[in-house]
């Protein structure tokens, strides 16, 4: 079990007099569990917790109990199995009724370390693939392969999505298509692993004649973001000092078009950064910008410390360009 987040929710349950309090949702019982998988199918949670008197019982039907208790849980106090025809409702309050995210934000030591490793394995991951792929690869083998490469280190693709030259410039959420990667394309990855979520994305060009102009403004609405993201800043200060990089770059209208990202954590975004949002961001909390044009987009995610942000998803293997101070992926050229 996570002892920094249990400490967190008793003294949640506390404030409100919650004598029990029910755990369903995958990213809570991933929080709690220091990683645990409560879901077979993506999104639905076939276990809960219920956390009662300092104790944790963990509900769940008799065909995943012995699962679940050998290779997703440990430091349960109680298992509760029932026959598969007779899996109760789970129990109230619970998570389906109140909202855990702004416990979660703040990353602990260990979650901190799992992120780290998650990060580096995701970056190299979706790097190898992207610069093994070809012109005449679809967008679909090239879905295909990252997701190879994400499951061999244990990674879980929640997000992939792949845009040739064909769509680049069409969409922002392309769904991988049986259409050729032709002389630009981008990969985007939300991948998960022990609950937490890391986020990038890479562009790769055979000599696209718009590529490194798009990339190169996408670039300078990232670096404003970075350089507004510390400690005390709220998430809408954020999106106003993206919102003038995009004015900056004579592409204010961008800003409309596509979400520019938010806080990181066991969703792909924890919070989505709206205009006027007053969370504030702290020390232990990660972030993934993802300012974009048609035809470009920068993302990674990135760790609040006390020394500045960190890069969980670099790449040492993948080419980098300097951008007001910091190294960022280039766009890969061939």
């Amino acid at each position: 079990m996570n002892r920094h987040a249990m400490e967190k929710l008793h003294a949640w349950m506390e404030e409100r007099g919650f004598p029990h309090f029910t755990v369903l949702r995958p990213e809570n019982f991933a929080w709690l569990t220091g990683g645990g998988d409560n879901t077979v199918v993506a999104g639905e949670g076939v276990a809960w917790l219920e956390v009662v008197e300092g104790k944790v019982k963990l509900h769940t039907s008799r065909i995943e109990e012995g699962r679940l208790v050998a290779e997703e849980v440990t430091g349960i106090d109680e298992v509760v199995a029932y026959p598969w025809y007779a899996v109760p409702e789970p129990g109230r309050p619970s998570d389906l009724e109140h909202d855990l995210t702004p416990l979660r934000l703040a990353l602990s030591p260990e979650e901190q370390e799992r992120f780290r490793a998650l990060g580096r394995d995701a970056a190299q991951a979706l790097g190898e693939v992207v610069r093994a792929a070809r012109p005449q690869w679809t967008e679909r083998e090239l879905a295909g392969e990252v997701a190879a490469a994400l499951y061999a280190r244990g990674i879980q693709p929640v997000v992939l999505l792949v845009a040739g030259e064909e769509r680049i410039f069409k969409w922002r959420h392309p769904l991988p298509k049986d259409r050729p990667l032709g002389r630009l394309f981008m990969a985007v990855i939300c991948g998960r692993r022990e609950g937490l979520i890391a986020n990038l994305t890479r562009l790769r060009s055979f000599g696209h004649p718009e590529a490194e102009g798009l990339y190169n403004k996408v670039l300078l609405v990232e670096a404003a973001a970075l350089d507004a993201t510390r400690p005390g800043a709220t998430l809408g200060e954020v999106l106003s000092a993206i919102q003038g990089a995009y004015r900056a770059i004579g592409r204010p209208e961008a800003f409309e078009e596509h979400h520019q990202g938010g806080i990181a954590g066991y969703r792909p975004r924890e919070v989505l950064a709206t205009p006027g949002d007053g969370t504030r961001l702290d020390v232990g909390m990660a972030v993934a910008w993802n300012p974009s044009l048609p035809g470009a987009k920068a993302e990674d995610t990135f760790l609040i410390t006390r020394d500045g942000l960190e890069n969980l998803t670099f790449d040492p293997n993948w080419p980098t360009v300097e951008v007001e101070g910091r190294r960022r992926p280039d766009l890969l050229l061939s």
